[in-house]
């Protein structure tokens, strides 16, 4: 029974991770949030996965030292001599298919993959609280016209090749807001009465506005949700690693190694940990409070952890 209660609460933190990873992956550039849902859901991620943990201990002491009052009567591996450890005597049982936990395995990988793109996705639409603060007072993508220029520089490349302005822009709108922008860039010159587009707030026209940067501005704007590059690809990077790093290895271990490290309360608590310090560092941009700084380490962390399990595998 308690098996079975590693693998359910397994199965269900798996899908609700799988879950977080693919809604959050998919989010629209420059979502209001808090997003409805996501937060609790990565507090479900957290209870389950430190569920499976309690389970697995509870499992290893019974195993070790026969603490539930009943126990039916496990099988016994031939392969050793002696009476083999817990780990090893689930490793035999007929449900442990090579294939079984290969797949396993891979299931794993491919959530890895999903989380560095989702994580990615966070950082790179929600990294600017002037752009939030528009779009929380509903924010509009307007072509605009140059009413005034201050304070212009120019914007060189590494060979000093010109390549835009810096500059200080007041714009009028066509519903006849003066709008001031104190970061524009533009690839020419401005000029009074030049065309422009902002990003702005008519509701909140004092604000001021974004013209022009290094990404189109009207990104900001769609909602629906889907695949976006900013997600693929650090996730085909994160792939290209997993094949590259984590596969090999794997193999090397064979199923018994991973299998051992799967079911081994320690290592399992390990990942618990980890993966709680992953959700501490996503949950700030889920809440719209956002720390920066913490995501790239996260995403390098959990695909550190994710190696070092082939490899301890292969090393045990």
């Amino acid at each position: 029974m308690l098996a079975w209660s590693v693998r359910i609460s397994g199965l269900l933190a798996f899908t609700a991770a799988a879950a977080l990873a693919v809604w959050t992956a998919g989010l629209a550039n420059g979502v209001p949030l808090p997003a409805p849902g996501l937060t609790e859901l990565a507090w479900v991620v957290g209870g389950l996965v430190w569920l499976r943990v309690l389970a697995l201990w509870a499992w290893w002491f019974d195993e070790e030292y026969g603490w539930l009052p009943t126990r039916p009567e496990r099988p016994v591996s031939l392969t050793k001599g002696g009476r083999p450890g817990p780990l090893r005597r689930l490793a035999d049982r007929e449900y442990e298919s090579t294939a079984w936990v290969f797949l396993r395995q891979s299931a794993v990988w491919a959530l890895v993959v999903m989380a560095i793109a989702a994580m990615n996705v966070l950082g790179s639409s929600h990294g600017s609280p002037y752009v939030r603060s528009l779009l929380q007072a509903g924010a509009a993508y307007t072509t605009a016209t140059v009413a005034e220029v201050s304070d212009v520089d120019e914007v060189r490349n590494g060979d000093e090749e010109l390549v835009g302005y810096h500059t200080t822009l007041v714009v009028t709108t066509p519903q006849g807001s003066r709008v001031r922008s104190d970061t524009a860039f533009t690839p020419h010159r401005p000029e009074p009465g030049d065309q422009v587009r902002i990003l702005w707030a008519p509701t909140a026209p004092e604000l001021g506005g974004l013209v022009g940067t290094d990404e189109p501005l009207d990104r900001y704007l769609k909602r629906d949700w889907g695949p976006t590059l900013r997600g693929v690809g650090p996730a085909a990077l994160a792939l290209l690693l997993v094949l590259t790093c984590m596969l090999p290895t794997a193999v090397g271990a064979e199923a018994d190694g991973l299998q051992e490290q799967a079911w081994s309360p320690f290592a399992q608590t390990v990942h618990a940990a980890a993966i709680t310090a992953v959700l501490a560092a996503v949950l700030p941009y889920l809440t719209g409070t956002l720390d920066y700084g913490y995501l790239g380490l996260a995403a390098v962390g959990l695909l550190a952890l994710y190696i070092a399990m082939p490899v301890r595998a292969l090393m045990a």
